[in-house]
């Protein structure tokens, strides 16, 4: 994941609203369209994908979500420990002696 702090607007965060749809046809081919996502949830899915494309069950209309699930998930999780260090300050500022 990258560790940088983008800045947006002049906020030191830039905030996601992210929409994925997916479409399954008959035939069993699945596409997933990604909008407004980062550029490391495309580049992450698009490897995930490739080490997985000989076991990727092409009949399973929802054998995309999981790969596309794990990539949300480590958005997620960088999300979660970029707000550790800002918090972990507050806290020893606060925090009686």
């Amino acid at each position: 994941m990258v560790h940088e702090e983008p800045v947006h607007e002049g906020k030191a965060y830039i905030w996601y609203e992210m929409g994925f749809f997916t479409y399954w046809d008959r035939l069993g081919h699945c596409r997933v369209i990604c909008i407004d996502t980062p550029e490391e949830l495309q580049s992450g899915l698009e490897d995930a994908l490739q080490k997985q494309s000989s076991s990727l069950d092409s009949s399973d209309p929802f054998a995309m979500h999981a790969p596309l699930l794990d990539q949300i998930i480590l958005l997620y999780d960088d999300s979660v420990w970029r707000v550790r260090d800002p918090v972990r300050k507050i806290e020893k500022v606060s925090a009686p002696d």
